[in-house]
């Protein structure tokens, strides 16, 4: 494999951590493989943390190996398993050698977080074609790439949970964000769809559609006070999330405690979409 494409072969944990070799991993995704893509930053990064603290080992996916090293070394910490595979999730032969890569180093993928994706804030009139193709490439049609490659073998073991990242303009819109607001929203029915067909296999799809929470993508813009104090007038709570409020309700979704929950979208907004 090219450089885009390289995985690094699974780093263990230390043999006196827990759930190292020998020692059985506690927590509610014990024994249990997570694939995350976007998680070198932001949402995918807390939603990874909170795998590997639930006892889970990772496949880490995105496209800067340096923020996957330093992800493997902190779930490395919590006692567990990280394999870091660098690809474009845009790319249908990347992400190809990334599940087979998963699945050369743990034999099965039993969930699977597509958190990778990207926005644009443009008037919708003055938007290239190249513009709007980007947008719904890094958020739809990534979604659809890595369902299909992962889903193959989530259908084949006959059980798997999978957490498809929306947004609440997914569920509502946004003004000069329209390629987002569609792409997000065409992820959520995507969702319903596949949830639908792979029931019977034993696969769960549900959405998680947040609002505006702290990631690097925001905290520029979140950090002038007219701005942040602009926007949680919007929100009921009065303020923004935090990525570590994402963590427990994803580990719920790929756990047992959610058994008969699929087709599912779970806003986490502060009740901004209720106002």
């Amino acid at each position: 494999m090219n450089d885009s494409t390289d995985a690094t072969m699974p780093m263990n944990a230390p043999a006196t951590a827990p759930g190292a070799a020998g020692v059985a991993a506690a927590g509610p995704l014990a024994g249990r493989v997570a694939f995350v893509t976007g998680a070198g930053k932001g949402l995918g990064r807390a939603i990874a943390h909170g795998f590997a603290q639930a006892g889970a080992d990772l496949v880490l996916v995105a496209r800067t190996r340096a923020d996957l090293e330093v992800l493997a070394q902190e779930v490395q910490a919590c006692g567990r398993r990280a394999l870091v595979a660098v690809a474009d999730v845009t790319d249908s032969a990347q992400i190809g050698a990334a599940v087979d890569a998963a699945l050369a180093a743990f034999g099965r993928i039993d969930i699977l977080v597509n958190a990778a994706g990207g926005s644009l804030r443009k008037p919708t009139l003055e938007l290239s074609d190249d513009e709007w193709d980007r947008v719904i490439a890094a958020n739809l049609s990534s979604t659809f790439k890595v369902c299909r490659a992962v889903g193959r073998q989530m259908v084949a073991q006959r059980s798997g949970a999978i957490i498809n990242i929306a947004s609440t303009a997914g569920v509502r819109g946004r003004a000069a964000n329209a390629p987002y607001s569609a792409a997000k929203a065409a992820v959520i029915n995507f969702s319903k769809a596949i949830a639908m067909e792979w029931a019977a296999q034993g696969v769960r799809v549900n959405v998680l559609a947040p609002g505006r929470f702290l990631t690097p993508l925001t905290e520029a813009e979140m950090s002038v006070p007219e701005k942040y104090a602009a926007f949680v007038r919007q929100v009921p709570l009065g303020r923004i999330g935090q990525p570590e409020e994402i963590k427990e309700i994803a580990v719920w979704l790929a756990g047992d405690a959610s058994a008969f929950v699929t087709g599912s979208v779970i806003t986490l907004d502060g009740g901004q979409t209720l106002a």
